[in-house]
Formats: structure tokens, sequence, C-alpha cells
């Protein structure tokens, strides 16, 4: 009778393990049917934006910036060369300044003038959305790094970049994508922080 009860057992216990493995087998498999291949990938891009830099409490920048930018896969690219020139606008805060009996005129400082710099991209997150339960959207989240160097109203100066920001898919070769970043405009006296905030549009091919 212990004979019996221990083949059970040990019966018992095999099936368990046969059914274990089985089940994170089946998960396994689940799980890479979840993962897809990305539907659109990019190898050249070109990028237009229009953004702003809108920290300075007394004159904003309105920007015009172009970029290209090299894909090395779905992961990394290198954005070879971004151009930025940015429009001064003065605003209401420095007029009511000016418009003063004894007029009080803000403490003189520089300000952003164009900069052109170069970034590592690293893409983590690709997604796909379905919008309205009617169409499928892809779109991806995206960090990078770099640097170059910026002319402001007197200096020129060194300027290191961070930041990130989401890229939707329109079609194979088009895509919209919004970008914050920030540029450091180094000094040996001071650094200068620069907020970018910019809507784009982008081209891209194999």
């Amino acid at each position: 009778m212990k004979r019996i009860f221990s083949l059970l057992f040990i019966l018992s216990v095999c099936t368990a393990s046969v059914g274990a493995e089985a089940r994170e087998t089946a998960h396994q498999e689940l799980s890479s049917l979840g993962v897809q291949n990305r539907a659109y990938s990019l190898r050249h891009e070109f990028t237009g934006w229009v953004g702003t830099i809108p920290l300075d409490a007394f004159k904003k920048g309105l920007t015009f910036t172009g970029a290209y930018t090299l894909h090395f896969n779905d992961v990394l690219a290198w954005e070879v060369g971004q151009f930025t020139y940015s429009y001064r606008i003065e605003t209401e805060l420095n007029e009511d300044l000016e418009n003063l009996v004894q007029p009080a005129a803000p403490t003189p400082f520089e300000v952003v003038q164009y900069f052109a710099t170069s970034s590592f991209v690293f893409k983590p997150i690709y997604m796909k959305m379905a919008v309205l339960n009617s169409r499928v959207v892809y779109g991806e989240l995206f960090l990078l790094a770099g640097g170059g160097y910026g002319k402001m109203t007197i200096t020129k100066r060194p300027v290191v970049d961070y930041g990130g920001g989401a890229r939707v898919y329109i079609g194979k070769y088009f895509s919209v994508r919004l970008d914050v970043r920030n540029y450091m405009f180094l000094n040996k006296d001071d650094v200068n922080n620069e907020l970018w905030v910019a809507l784009g549009a982008s081209i891209g091919f194999k």
C-alpha cells in the first residue's frame, strides 16, 4: 500500500511539473505574439519644426528648426545636425515697463539668436494605439542628448542639450513629432538654460 501511495505521489509531482512547464511555454509563446515588429522603420529622416523658447519673461523666441537624422536601427539613431534660428518677440511685460512714466528697463541679459547641435537618440518605447476603435496609429517615445555651438546676443557659447519627445506616424514616409529639450549655453561666467518646445513634421525613408 505504501508503494502505491509513493508511486501516486511521484506521478502527481511529475504531472504538476509538466503542466507548469507547458503553461510557461504557452505564456512565452503568447508574449512573443504580443510583441510585434515595427510597422514603420526609418533610415534617413529630414525634419522641420516650429517652436518656442518661452522662459524669458520679457522676450520670447519663435524658433524655426531643421535637422537630418540617421537611424542605425529601431532603437538607436544619430541626429547628425540640427540648426535653429530664434526670432525675438517682446512680451507685454516689456512694453508695460517701457510705458511707465519713469521707464524701468529690465536688467539686460543675453537672448538666444541661433544654435547648431548634434545629438544621439534612444528610442526605447514603440506604441500601437487605437483611435476611436476605428483606426490603428503607431508611434514612439524617444530620449536624446548631445551638444554643439550657439550665438547669443553678445557671446558665442558651447551648448549641451538633452530632452525627449514623441512621434506619431501618419504613413510609411511621414510622421509628426513633439520635442521638448533643455539647452545649456555655457560660459566661464555663467550657464544660460533655455527650454525649447517644438512641433515638427518629418519625412523618412530607408
